[in-house]
């Protein structure tokens, strides 16, 4: 059996080991168009900071793969899935053959349709070529203007105020992660962040980016003009779907796959940020392993585990702010109930269901109580009043 993978990323890279894993004897090709091993991705943060390089977030060499049998192809970008008779094809005209193949293409960033995206000092932050660019450009360079406030903006935000004079988070929710945090939680999260040295602007947006040969500003919905010597863009990705599309697989926002995991075609699979589920691109490290696990089973044993979804947990990754969120944290009706407790930067909102379990997740500034709240989250069990005693 011959096993393609399109994609070295996390899902990729587990898929590799899992299908070596269950058929030993079978051939396993995971095609990377990026030119390094596998590396982290959420480990890039600690790279821009320069807390760390690049090697210390990549856990495998090359050789390493070709130890375990897994042909392991760099540099190798593929431009055409040839579906009839299953081969992928690379812009070196290359054909790879296969008998069942996984997508695991990923993400990109989403640039806003504004003048000025593509002037020097205009950044999206996605690969480590991304930070290396992002490194070089902001050496001596004195303010940032970061357009996004999810988790990205916010860590990358944290990030560049190690190196630079300013940073300005612009938003265009009244506080960032406004998906995720409630008024009281966005707006405690919000005094953090400024206390750290970071400007938050929120209820705004980019209307145009400004320069001439490069970036010097940012102008805001609401008018005002930021001074800027780089603008990093983090306001969401989208799944990258192009070659599933033009192959004719089934495409909605992502690449529409089962509960096995399985694109509209027989034997072609999908998992991580390129991958919609019951309307769903989850663009989470745990889903994508999650996924690409199931289907490689599914590669090697069709039919054998199905999906149900990925529980939603974060963590903030950002030095002297601990925030954990979980599930569904701001339900709109229904019979869930909410405690609530805060205080002295601390907050914690709990969101239970009729029978006291967790459905649901704030926690700010209580990390010792965070490691309990998500295993009883994973666990689907009840909250103790022991864990509410601590809060």
């Amino acid at each position: 059996m011959r096993y393609a993978i399109v994609g070295g990323g996390v899902a990729g890279v587990a898929a590799a080991q899992r299908l070596r894993a269950l058929a030993p004897a079978s051939s396993v090709v995971l095609l990377e168009a990026e030119a390094i091993p596998h590396y982290l991705r959420p480990g890039l943060i600690d790279v821009l900071a320069g807390r760390k390089e690049l090697s210390q977030i990549t856990p495998y060499t090359k050789d390493w793969f070709a130890e375990r049998g897994i042909e392991y192809r760099l540099g190798q970008t593929v431009v055409a899935l040839d579906l009839l008779h299953h081969e992928v094809l690379l812009s070196s005209g290359e054909r790879i053959p296969f008998d069942r193949l996984l997508l695991a293409t990923g993400a990109e960033p989403i640039r806003p349709k504004i003048p000025g995206t593509d002037l020097p000092g205009v950044f999206t932050l996605r690969t480590a070529a991304d930070v290396e660019r992002i490194r070089t450009w902001a050496a001596g360079k004195k303010r940032a203007v970061v357009l996004g406030g999810g988790w990205l903006g916010l860590e990358a935000g944290r990030a560049l105020r190690d190196s630079l004079e300013e940073v300005v988070l612009v938003d265009r929710a009244p506080w960032p992660l406004a998906r995720q945090l409630d008024r009281e939680a966005g707006q405690m999260l919000t005094q953090l962040l400024r206390g750290m040295g970071l400007i938050v602007q929120g209820n705004a947006e980019a209307t145009e980016i400004l320069g001439d040969e490069a970036v010097n500003g940012v102008r805001l919905s609401t008018g005002e003009v930021l001074s800027a010597d780089l603008v990093l863009i983090a306001i969401g990705v989208r799944p990258r779907a192009a070659l599933a599309q033009a192959a004719g697989l089934s495409v909605a926002n992502g690449i529409v796959v089962n509960a096995f995991m399985e694109t509209s075609v027989p034997g072609v699979y999908a998992a991580g940020d390129a991958a919609e589920w019951q309307g769903k691109v989850y663009g989470t490290v745990s889903a994508a392993r999650e996924q690409a696990l199931l289907a490689a089973q599914n590669m090697v044993e069709p039919g054998s585990a199905r999906y149900g979804g990925t529980a939603p947990v974060q963590r903030l990754k950002v030095a002297g702010i601990e925030l954990l969120t979980l599930g569904d944290t701001q339900p709109q009706g229904g019979p869930a109930r909410e405690e609530r407790f805060s205080g002295e930067g601390r907050y914690v909102k709990f969101v239970l269901d009729g029978e006291g379990r967790l459905r649901g997740a704030i926690v700010l500034g209580v990390p010792e109580i965070m490691g309990d709240v998500e295993r009883l989250f994973r666990e689907g069990r009840a909250l103790p009043h022991t864990l509410l005693r601590v809060v």
